[in-house]
């Protein structure tokens, strides 16, 4: 017990020396994209798995375009692995999926008995490589979880072993992740993860390239708030969003910084609807904020996007990517949004927990939805 005492004290410690030094300023795109209004759905995954979920992505200088999702037998089977796909810039075509990492190449690599695997994340470091972060099981649900990385440094054509990320001096347990990571200004990685043990609330992991924790922080507390996702407008202003899993009335949260996130306030509710689900948030350009969703209170038949001009102050729906009805069993969720060097916007979900969608649309059929 002495021993696992100073253990923790030695963690904490560490984990409270390294605050947040600034978020790396987002780019501003030129408006490069003059072309006629355009809006494009496509499939990325092509069936290989009866079960396909939680997509992320990233874009590759010279190499394009990359999904990544996981997919398996059903949520949660032993043959689930995280899967990739690379979008082919001749033909528009997303090309054939391939394994990233299965549950057998994560147990060898790791050492370590592995259940099941889990969400995906992405980021592209200063650096140019890749750090794909993943969720993984070894005993229990979802809420005994661990995060992994794989690095990739040459545009994900191959990747490192496996590193299972130690996020905590008490098992390691309980650390999930959905959100997409940001850069600080230093280059270190801020990671928003969440937690469903004994609680659903938010943190945010400052990592350094090598996958190791320098810092951590609660975003949220309480047992309503998980899957943060964050949006920087400048060095030291941002904004964040969270799923909601509490009591009527079902909202999106929303939760501020003014210090580059360093403190965050108290997540509160927004007037948009969230049947306890995830959503995805990307700032645009001039300040905007672009937040897609599922505008209900019950469901996920309705994927939608909002825009707000006020940072996340007020909203509008602008487009509805999909809806089905609220009497259907259809569902659209896990939205993925980011905005490649064309100038074009990208919105990835998923769909009846099937296939993995993409949505592509251009600067002018943007602004003609915000009009």
């Amino acid at each position: 017990m002495i021993a696992v005492g100073v253990f923790a004290l030695a963690c904490q410690r560490q984990l409270r020396a390294s605050p947040a030094p600034g978020f790396a300023v987002p780019a501003v795109f030129a408006p490069v994209n003059l072309r006629a209004a355009g809006y494009r759905v496509q499939d990325v995954s092509h069936g290989v798995t009866p079960f396909t979920h939680s997509a992320a992505a990233v874009e590759v200088p010279g190499r394009g375009l990359l999904a990544f999702w996981y997919g398996g037998t059903r949520e949660g089977s032993a043959d689930c692995a995280i899967y990739m796909a690379r979008l082919n810039a001749v033909s528009g075509a997303w090309g054939a999926e391939r394994v990233v990492i299965d549950r057998e190449a994560l147990q060898t690599g790791l050492r370590r008995s592995i259940r099941k695997i889990g969400n995906p994340t992405v980021v592209r470091g200063r650096d140019g490589a890749l750090r794909l972060f993943f969720v993984s099981v070894s005993l229990g649900g979802w809420s005994g979880s661990a995060i992994n990385m794989l690095t990739s440094r040459d545009g994900g054509e191959s990747w490192s072993a496996p590193r299972r990320l130690v996020t905590s001096p008490f098992l390691n347990i309980s650390t999930l992740v959905k959100g997409e990571p940001l850069l600080y200004a230093d280059g270190s990685i801020a990671l928003p993860v969440y937690h469903e043990f004994a609680g659903k609330f938010g943190e945010l992991l400052r990592l350094s390239p090598e996958g190791q924790v320098l810092h951590k922080q609660r975003l949220s507390s309480g047992r309503y708030s998980l899957q943060p996702v964050l949006a920087p407008g400048s060095r030291d202003a941002a904004v964040g969003f969270m799923r909601y899993a509490g009591a009527p009335p079902r909202r999106v949260l929303a939760l501020r910084s003014g210090d580059g996130g360093r403190s965050w306030s108290a997540p509160e509710k927004t007037v948009l609807a969230n049947p306890d689900a995830a959503v995805a948030a990307l700032r645009l350009a001039g300040g905007g904020l672009l937040l897609a969703f599922n505008d209900s209170e019950s469901s996920r038949h309705n994927l939608s996007l909002a825009h707000s001009h006020d940072d996340g102050r007020n909203w509008r729906v602008v487009h509805v990517v999909e809806d089905a009805g609220a009497e259907s069993n259809a569902e659209f969720s896990y939205p993925w949004l980011l905005r490649t060097g064309d100038g074009d916007w990208h919105l990835f979900y998923t769909e009846g927990k099937q296939r993995i969608r993409h949505a592509r649309f251009n600067l002018a059929w943007l602004g003609q939805k915000l009009q």
